[in-house]
């Protein structure tokens, strides 16, 4: 059997986070297991990007929106290599709170997200309701659960008069805290057995100001490993979840975290509960804030349930969900997927070498055969460059970072494309990174739109039809022409543009239902 190296490329993210750690390190630290496979986990702007793309036989892109990689994408097919696209959240149903909201707002990256998935050999999702939703994308598509990796000692139950209840989770809950806090209160506030701990942010602890300051405790978020720490301190988890568009497309992650830790859950009736959960066995299931406070009720009153439960809910996580138990699941399907592409042609095998290659490398963390390329100074200083233009809106500190960065890496082009929209001169950086990049769709793009707003049509349409004959299937180019075409008066060759982006983007428009 041929080794296989791995790579995970995805938008930089917090390391200590809880969809870091399940959607990325886990996987990659349960396939590395197996003694022929190597795996690399970096972000989509690591000055090593391109040339491990190039090189890895399995290439996964977790939400990446980027056009440069579609042309690669496409250069990987040719040679043999898989590309598949991971979609670990419902993009088109992002809320106003989460920080990708108004970049998924806009048509265009929504269509791009689509044509990356599409162009893909396979697509893989985090839960059965994205593939229900987005699976027409690609012909090949599997899901991957999230799992549980380590497994704490079981949890010694205790004879005490309290009993803790417990959440924690993000501030994006906070909708679906505002929704049973008062229900949770009042039930509390009837008893005297009964006390509150949340690890959250503090406008959700806000919701339980009528609590005396004994019946509750509060924790602010941390790392995972402090999450876990909170979870050895309750008896009963939370789990309430808003029936929302992008709610129904989150994992069973939180009841998998009680489950293994011997918590009795009290869960949400929602789909990312209700296929999991086994009502009153493993879990209990409300409707309501009315059936959550009856469900409490039922443990706080018939106390040896809660660690009846809870043991049972752990022993279906230990027997089902494992995540060593399923990292052979990945790369069976990834073998299977390769050697379909691979059937009719040799590739050369240079992986070990690549691999073998990046230790070395700054911000490089081995463990086995499973490599993080963390961030280093230099794609710190992208993501500054950024944060000052995006965010802060100072051109002047944005420059500054991105060409501090091109000093550091003085071959890459990303700090020439960040750094146009805040340069004195655009034309001149982009056209510096179209030099370090000549297959740069955004960087060609870009351009023409210089040139359109300096009134150059000829030198506009130029870069355009350049970008397209990178990526004749990628619609942007033809758009960006047809208004030109129609700025300019000429209809007919506006109205070929037009019908030709349009025929690219009927295949992705394609609307499931929801609900």
């Amino acid at each position: 059997m041929d080794n296989l190296l791995i790579a995970y490329i995805e938008p930089p993210q917090q390391e200590e986070g809880g969809d870091y750690y399940y959607r990325t390190w886990a996987p990659g630290a349960a396939m590395a297991e197996e003694e022929d496979v190597c795996v690399i986990n970096l972000t989509n702007v690591h000055r090593r990007r391109d040339e491990i793309a190039r090189g890895v036989d399995i290439l996964v892109l977790k939400n990446i929106c980027d056009p440069d990689l579609l042309p690669l994408i496409s250069e990987r097919r040719r040679e043999g290599r898989l590309t598949v696209y991971e979609l670990a959240d419902d993009i088109g149903a992002v809320p106003p709170w989460n920080p990708v909201h108004f970049f998924y707002r806009d048509p265009e990256n929504l269509l791009l997200f689509k044509r990356s998935a599409r162009c893909c050999d396979s697509m893989q999702f985090s839960v059965p309701e994205l593939k229900r939703i987005y699976g027409y994308l690609n012909d090949s598509s599997v899901v991957f659960p999230n799992q549980i990796s380590n497994v704490p000692p079981a949890r010694r139950y205790r004879d005490r008069p309290d009993i803790v209840i417990g959440w924690g989770g993000s501030h994006g809950h906070l909708e679906d805290m505002v929704d049973i806090a008062p229900a949770l209160v009042d039930w509390i506030m009837s008893r005297d057995d009964i006390c509150l701990s949340l690890m959250c942010s503090e406008p959700i602890w806000s919701l339980f100001d009528r609590l005396p300051a004994a019946r509750k405790k509060w924790l602010r978020p941390g790392s995972l490993d402090d999450y876990y720490a909170f979870l050895e301190g309750i008896d009963i988890g939370l789990a309430p979840l808003k029936d929302t568009t992008f709610n129904r497309s989150r994992s069973d992650v939180k009841f998998l975290e009680y489950a293994v830790h011997g918590i009795a859950p009290v869960v949400q009736a929602a789909v990312p509960y209700t296929a999991t959960v086994q009502q009153g066995v493993t879990g209990l299931l409300f409707n309501d804030a009315g059936e959550m406070a009856d469900a409490l009720k039922r443990l706080a009153d018939e106390t040896y349930l809660i660690p009846e439960v809870g043991k049972a809910a752990r022993g279906y996580v230990i027997g089902e969900r494992l995540q060593r138990h399923h990292g052979k699941d990945r790369t069976a399907f990834y073998r299977e997927r390769l050697a379909e592409l691979r059937s009719d042609r040799p590739v050369e095998n240079g992986k070990n070498t690549l691999f073998e290659s990046l230790h070395t490398v700054g911000g490089a963390v081995c463990s086995g055969r499973h490599l993080r390329l963390m961030p280093t100074r230099f794609e710190l200083l992208l993501h500054d460059g950024l944060i000052a233009g995006q965010v802060h809106d100072d051109a002047r500190a944005a420059r500054a970072l991105f060409s501090e960065a091109s000093r550091l890496e003085p071959e890459n082009y990303l700090p020439h494309l960040f750094g146009a929209r805040y340069s004195e001169d655009p034309v001149s950086s982009l056209r510096r990174a179209i030099e370090k990049r000549p297959d740069s769709l955004k960087s060609w793009i870009m351009l023409g739109e210089e040139y359109a707003r300096g009134g150059d049509l000829p030198q506009s349409l130029h870069c355009l039809e350049s970008a397209s004959e990178l990526f004749p299937e990628y619609e942007i180019p033809y758009l960006r022409a047809a208004s030109l075409m129609k700025q300019a008066g000429l209809e007919r060759e506006e109205k070929i543009l037009t019908e030709k982006a349009e025929g690219l983007i009927r295949p992705l428009a394609e609307i499931q239902d929801r609900v």
